[in-house]
């Protein structure tokens, strides 16, 4: 009996105890009516901390170190639902992938404008990851490993042929922008005479354009231009000399993208504007 008295009174002792948090008395009880939390837990619970996300959409302010799992889906920059992350923002309809987990290459199509005078006619020249000569850079597209195991430098874009001196239109509204910090090392004498424009439009934000080989430029770095507006003259500067004039033209992408070529991993921004570019091109329509 006494025995059994201490028992009964240890018990009751852990009941009263297990009130107070109210889980513990669930679990000792297997009442599931039993309050799952203090009224303190409960409150905070009742009022998160509220952040205003780049959609207009409240939502809780979520620690890095308690938040969802960030997965190629819901990478910085994808779309998400509010319920996702509050601090990701819908996409817009149709416009450019903003992640690689979204982004086909060769068949992504980046909404741009035509970068010339719709009476003006061109002539597709070279086009993406075709072998060039030269050293490969980080930034730069290869076409494949030589027998020896070096890469081998790839287009980075498209070629454009048209006459020397036909006006550039900026194909993005947008911030022309300084290759040389962006793309590192930058070389002058392959380039020649670059204007490069990261966009702005919510249809291609953070994608940038280089226009490339220019006899001219019309805008200074650091300038906001418009979609249509002319940024400058075509040439045969840096290394196009004695090749066929002609605009070369590249699209980066504001992630990097993974491809894979002759069983090499190669990661850069680059990406085959020919999609886009037909898209835009007012003789295809």
């Amino acid at each position: 009996m006494a025995g059994r008295s201490t028992r009964n009174a240890l018990l009751a002792l852990l009941a009263v105890i297990a009130v107070g948090t109210g889980a513990g008395l669930a679990a000792l009880t297997g009442n599931p009516s039993a309050p799952s939390a203090s009224p303190s837990l409960r409150l905070a619970a009742a009022s998160p901390n509220r952040s205003q996300g780049p959609s207009g959409i409240s939502g809780p302010t979520i620690s890095p170190l308690i938040g969802p799992t960030v997965g190629p889906s819901s990478s910085p920059g994808s779309a998400a639902s509010p319920s996702e992350s509050p601090l990701s923002s819908p996409a817009v309809p149709g416009a450019a992938p903003t992640s690689a987990a979204t982004f086909i290459a060769g068949k992504t199509v980046v909404p741009m404008g035509w970068p010339f005078a719709p009476s003006v006619k061109v002539r597709y020249g070279p086009g993406f990851d075709v072998f060039r000569v030269g050293v490969v850079e980080p930034f730069n597209m290869i076409s494949g490993v030589s027998k020896s195991g070096v890469l081998l430098r790839g287009h980075d874009g498209l070629d454009l042929q048209v006459p020397i001196g036909t006006p550039v239109l900026a194909p993005f509204s947008g911030l022309v922008i300084d290759p040389r910090v962006h793309w590192i090392p930058w070389d002058p004498a392959l380039y020649g005479n670059v204007v490069a424009i990261q966009s702005d439009e919510p249809m291609s934000q953070g994608y940038s354009v280089i226009l490339v080989h220019l006899s001219s430029i019309g805008v200074p770095i650091g300038a906001h231009v418009t979609r249509g507006q002319v940024v400058g003259l075509t040439g045969i500067s840096g290394d196009a000399a004695g090749t066929i004039p002609h605009l070369h033209l590249e699209l980066r992408a504001p992630f990097l993208i993974r491809y894979r070529i002759h069983g090499v991993v190669r990661q850069v921004d680059a990406f085959d504007p020919r999609p886009s570019l037909l898209a835009a091109d007012p003789s295809h329509h």
